[in-house]
């Protein structure tokens, strides 16, 4: 793309603005980057591991080297507010990931995808047989570098949304494994620990926060709170009304089957509700697809007999 010379001003007017505002930005957020830095060392501090003689040098490695690599690179780069950062941890909790370093792989990977969109806006303005004007080539590099770094943002976002719904769907049948387990006399402990292993199978999502609950309270004694970061974790209703019941009858002493009976019958029968609201909404949703599939062959299966008899007809 070959440029003249008002265009190659226009390009270096636009690169000496855009790196007077990155330097504007970095030194506005100095304090916030120091203390992400300082949070990224901290974390990177349990992954930066020398290799030990004997270990095995492989894949896992490679990809262990390029995961520290990538985590390095992105705590050093100040593109987020701390609000965003918070954002994007609690974002990272509830899709399940639970690398110290989950924050700054993010970060990276969302840079990286921003380069392959500027790359791929590139390729698409470098295969056009006329050279497009500035303007429009700058605003097709800024609009692959914005949807490469929201593609993985959306991604995770989307991940969250089925990991939620698969807990959402299993909840019923873990209550009534915890019922059971209760009525068998395990402790709370016990019975988180049993149903983790049960569920397992079934819905991987649940039974890992299950598990992880179940570590919180081994390691503290304060179950209320290990409770109270499965719902924040979750972010699903029926788990915080479970959390909420199981922290009540905790508290005042309540017996835990009882409760635990009702919860699971009023999530049952939610879920029958659900259902029936599902099976009435699919008459309407089914006419848009019956107008253009099914009413179109319905017309010429009727229609054509007439149009050849018509046709015949005419021409005699």
């Amino acid at each position: 793309m070959d440029l003249s010379g008002g265009q190659r001003l226009d390009m270096a007017a636009a690169l000496i603005v855009g790196l007077a505002a990155w330097i504007a930005y970095v030194r506005a957020g100095r304090p916030a980057v120091r203390a992400a830095q300082r949070a990224r060392d901290e974390a990177l501090r349990y992954v930066r591991r020398p290799g030990r003689p004997g270990e095995e040098q492989g894949p896992a490695s490679l990809r262990g080297a390029f995961s520290r690599l990538l985590a390095d690179w992105g705590g050093r780069l100040p593109l987020f507010t701390p609000k965003q950062q918070k954002e994007l941890s609690q974002l990272l909790v509830a899709a399940g990931v639970r690398q110290v370093c989950g924050l700054q792989l993010l970060v990276a990977v969302k840079v990286l995808c921003g380069g392959l969109g500027v790359a791929a806006a590139l390729f698409v303005l470098g295969s056009r047989p006329a050279a497009a004007p500035f303007s429009l080539s700058l605003l097709v590099m800024l609009s692959g570098f914005m949807v490469g770094m929201i593609a993985p943002e959306l991604l995770l976002k989307r991940w969250v949304r089925w990991r939620r719904r698969r807990i959402h769907r299993f909840l019923s049948d873990a209550l009534d494994l915890m019922v059971i387990c209760t009525n068998a006399g395990y402790s709370l402990s016990a019975t988180l620990r049993t149903v983790a292993t049960e569920m397992k199978p079934l819905c991987p999502p649940l039974a890992d926060e299950l598990e992880l609950t179940f570590h919180e309270t081994q390691v503290s004694a304060d179950t209320v709170a290990a409770l109270r970061h499965l719902a924040e974790r979750t972010g699903v209703d029926s788990v915080r009304s479970l959390v909420t019941t199981l922290i009540q009858s905790h508290r005042y002493g309540t017996p835990i089957t009882q409760a635990l009976k009702v919860l699971a019958r009023s999530e049952r029968a939610a879920r029958l509700l659900r259902l029936e609201e599902m099976g009435a909404k699919l008459s309407v949703k089914i006419t848009l697809p019956m107008m253009l599939l099914i009413l179109p062959a319905v017309f010429i299966v009727i229609g054509a007999p007439a149009y050849l008899s018509l046709t015949e007809t005419l021409a005699k």
